[in-house]
């Protein structure tokens, strides 16, 4: 029975303490706040030079997506094309082709005649005038080759290339992977640009925010001598300048979100009359929900590292004399 009691008044005293730390919390958010609203100007000023920090490696990262999914989009239409030997016959350039999809590696392949592929050539370029004064028909009856799944990487795709050059029945197989590898090449390098830009600015955003708690610690210094005469512990003193830090941190990301949907807003009319002239499909993807999250939490984790690094250093040297 006394047993039973004892636990009952722990867990009594349990709960005034739970509260009280919850409201000094609360306390410590609201004072924060409130001491913004005194100085609009010069919060939203802090927050904008934050958002703009995070608005670059936030911009490298969106591009960076977007050429991600044009190459997935690549890699699911692979394709090459067959030039036949001009001694193959159109029948036999079918019954190959034909043979051709038993080939691991090869979904499917279509034959295309010698005068069907020169009527699209004409239609493509315009030189129906031109090529009315040849005599006989440049182009060989061809394949085009769709690749499976299996084959659908660079080095899949040029070992089967390899392996249809040995034909006899094949003059020539075109597959042209140089922009590939092109876009590779600067997929990887933004990637690594995203990251180094990212880790010196987010450098550059716990410099700034850190100076920022430092002056309105300093602004506050007798206030806090008198809060540690009074007995408040360097927790209770601090914590209201980490709510600082984290309130610039958000505010940093919501700028920072807002600036990259307007930039985008307004590359999205002159990044589709270049996928028009490249008759490309590629679009521009904006931010998602996981981005944004992610933005937010970025702010608000350097907001708190700013403020964590400042006061440790500054706000232990006040001492009420």
């Amino acid at each position: 029975m006394a047993k039973s009691n004892s636990q009952g008044a722990q867990v009594s005293a349990s709960k005034p303490m739970l509260g009280s730390y919850f409201g000094n919390h609360k306390k410590a958010l609201s004072h924060t706040l409130n001491e913004q609203k005194k100085k609009p100007l010069a919060s939203i000023l802090t927050c904008a030079v934050i958002g703009i920090a995070i608005l670059l490696p936030t911009l490298l990262g969106v591009f960076l997506s977007n050429l991600e999914r044009s190459q997935l989009s690549f890699d699911n239409t692979t394709q090459m094309t067959v030039m036949l030997s001009k001694t193959l016959s159109p029948i036999k350039g079918a019954t190959f082709a034909q043979e051709l999809t038993k080939i691991e590696g090869i979904e499917s392949a279509k034959f295309i005649h010698q005068d069907d592929a020169l009527e699209e050539f004409k239609a493509t370029f315009e030189l129906e005038s031109t090529l009315e004064h040849l005599s006989d028909n440049p182009l060989p009856h061809s394949i085009i080759v769709t690749l499976s799944d299996s084959a659908n990487t660079i080095e899949q795709a040029q070992k089967l290339r390899t392996s249809l050059l040995g034909k006899p029945e094949i003059d020539l197989v075109q597959l042209d992977l140089m922009w590939v590898q092109r876009l590779n090449s600067i997929t990887n390098f933004l990637s690594l640009s995203t990251w180094i830009l990212g880790l010196m600015l987010s450098i550059a955003v716990i410099l700034i925010l850190g100076n920022t708690i430092r002056l309105a610690i300093e602004n506050r210094k007798d206030e806090i001598a008198v809060l540690k005469l009074v007995g408040g512990t360097d927790a209770f003193v601090c914590r209201p300048f980490l709510y600082l830090g984290i309130f610039y941190g958000i505010g940093g990301g919501i700028f920072s979100i807002i600036l990259c949907s307007v930039v985008l807003a307004i590359l999205a009319q002159p990044i589709e009359a270049l996928k028009a002239s490249y008759q490309s499909d590629f679009s521009l993807s904006g931010l998602n929900i996981e981005t944004t999250l992610f933005i937010l939490l970025v702010g608000t984790f350097l907001g708190w590292c700013a403020a964590k690094i400042s006061v440790k250093q500054h706000i232990s040297a006040i001492e009420p004399s």
